[in-house]
């Protein structure tokens, strides 16, 4: 079997010529793969062996390359000796000319030859050159560290990776609303948290009544609990089943145990009593979180005793009156005062005569005085004797008046903290209170600061609230002064 090649690796025609006694097979391999196969049977296997010779002397005239080649035969001409120019010269030799074989080649096959439509043969692998095979062998190149898969040669690669991190997000998207759906319908209900609510009740000849009541629970079983402006204690709670029980302190140290029914949603939570089985209120769970009532104290005594006045609070009767000079008094005679000219003046009050107010305002500056009968209440100051209590005692009327109107303010001006409260005896009340707080104006205007001043009546309590900008206080301090000093009854 003899091979013959013709043209580079990507167009290489292959002929391949096998003399099988007096048969003579030809097959040509196309560049595409397809083979056409003919068979010629001679007379004698000389014949044959002479026509195989044939065939192999066209070819290589046409420019295919016989591989594997052995010393030609004695029967075939010798080639033409080469002169010694000609060897010193050598020629370059002519590119060759890719062309198939002509018709010629296998004329004498074609009496009664054999064509197969055999499907297309694998192409052969190109024979090494002489010079690939004595070349050095080449250095390893050292790895880089990427993956042949990352570079953009491999497309393969890339769809891969585009298709695991389309299903890493989905996996995410769906880990998420699965969380969402635990966390709105299938996790359990807790009941830490700060709850708020209020009721409103009113029977047929009695007034309509409105409590406010507010429930703080936090995860180390801590309680806070307040009904109204008048109860307010904290403590500990358990919870058992159907039933809610607070075991606390109010703020004079007595103990109060309370025990509730309760109803407990996702977003509410019903206090109910036991016994009768009747509706308290309805609370409902606020976005903030709660925090222990330890921590809170610590966090309030800390912000109180950062709170000083600094200032000179020397009194000079003169300065006073040349800051405030204009006197007015409240509608119902509860107390009367001297404000600076050209600020701003509103009044009014009840007409049963247990509220009345003062509003003064000069652009960003503002004095509120209130008296109200619910202080005094509270505070016991009717049943109180002035003689019971030491100068600046904490158990005195004046300080829990003082005290009890500081948790209200919180409603009116967001992020109320004030000083621990000191004694005040400038005014026309005789032995009051005075604090120093802050407050927040609002999220893009700033801090506020101003005095708290309470004075005490048997049956009033007067609440000034004098503030500005923080930045303005050391400017509007001596005329806040002045009016807090200039009341009186």
């Amino acid at each position: 079997m003899r091979r013959f090649s013709f043209g580079d690796a990507v167009d290489r025609k292959v002929v391949v010529i096998d003399v099988q006694g007096k048969t003579l097979t030809v097959v040509r391999m196309n560049p595409d793969g397809s083979s056409n196969r003919q068979e010629k049977s001679l007379p004698t296997d000389a014949a044959a062996e002479a026509a195989s010779d044939k065939l192999a002397q066209e070819l290589t005239s046409r420019g295919y390359v016989e591989h594997g080649a052995k010393a030609a035969p004695s029967r075939v001409a010798a080639a033409p000796a080469v002169s010694k120019a000609q060897a010193a010269s050598p020629k370059k030799p002519k590119p060759p000319v890719e062309e198939p074989p002509p018709p010629s080649l296998f004329d004498d096959l074609e009496a009664e030859d054999v064509e197969s439509s055999s499907p297309p043969m694998a192409r052969l692998a190109p024979m090494p050159s002489p010079e690939a095979s004595v070349s050095p062998p080449k250095k390893k190149k050292k790895k880089s560290g990427k993956k042949r898969g990352a570079t953009t040669g491999n497309p393969d690669a890339l769809d891969k990776r585009v298709i695991a991190a389309v299903a890493a997000v989905g996996l995410l998207l769906v880990g998420g609303a699965g969380y969402m759906l635990y966390d709105v319908f299938l996790k359990p209900p807790s009941i830490v948290g700060i709850w708020k609510g209020s009721m409103v009740e009113h029977e047929i000849s009695r007034s309509m009544s409105y409590t406010a009541y507010a429930l703080t629970l936090d995860a180390a079983k801590n309680a806070t609990f307040s009904i109204g402006d008048g109860m307010s204690a904290s403590g500990t709670y358990s919870v058992k089943g159907n039933r809610l029980f607070l075991k606390l302190k109010d703020e004079d140290g007595e103990e109060i145990d309370q025990e509730f029914k309760i109803n407990l949603g996702r977003s509410s939570l019903a206090l109910i009593e036991p016994a009768s089985n009747k509706l308290l209120v309805d609370l409902v769970r606020q976005f903030e979180q709660p925090a222990s009532p330890v921590a809170a104290a610590k966090s309030k005594a800390a912000a109180a005793k950062a709170l000083v006045d600094d200032g000179d609070r020397t009194v000079n009767p003169e300065a006073d009156k040349a800051l405030a000079s204009v006197e007015l008094g409240a509608k119902d005679g509860a107390f009367r005062l001297r404000h600076p000219p050209g600020w701003t003046v509103q009044t009014g009050g009840k007409a049963d005569n247990t509220y009345s107010y003062i509003l003064l305002d000069k652009g960003a500056a503002k004095i509120t005085v209130y008296a109200d009968i619910t202080g005094a209440l509270v505070s016991g100051a009717d049943s109180a004797n002035p003689g019971d209590f030491p100068e600046g005692s904490e158990f005195a009327p004046i300080q829990k008046a003082h005290e009890h109107y500081a948790k209200s303010a919180g409603d009116d001006l967001s992020g109320y903290q004030e000083s621990k409260p000191e004694v005040f005896k400038d005014f026309g009340f005789g032995e009051g209170r005075l604090s120093v707080f802050t407050a927040s104006a609002g999220m893009f205007s700033g801090k506020l600061k101003g005095y708290h001043v309470t004075g005490l009546t048997r049956d009033r309590r007067i609440s000034l609230l004098a503030y500005g900008p923080e930045a303005d206080f050391a400017k509007l301090r001596p005329t806040f002064l002045a009016v807090a000093r200039s009341l009186a009854r």
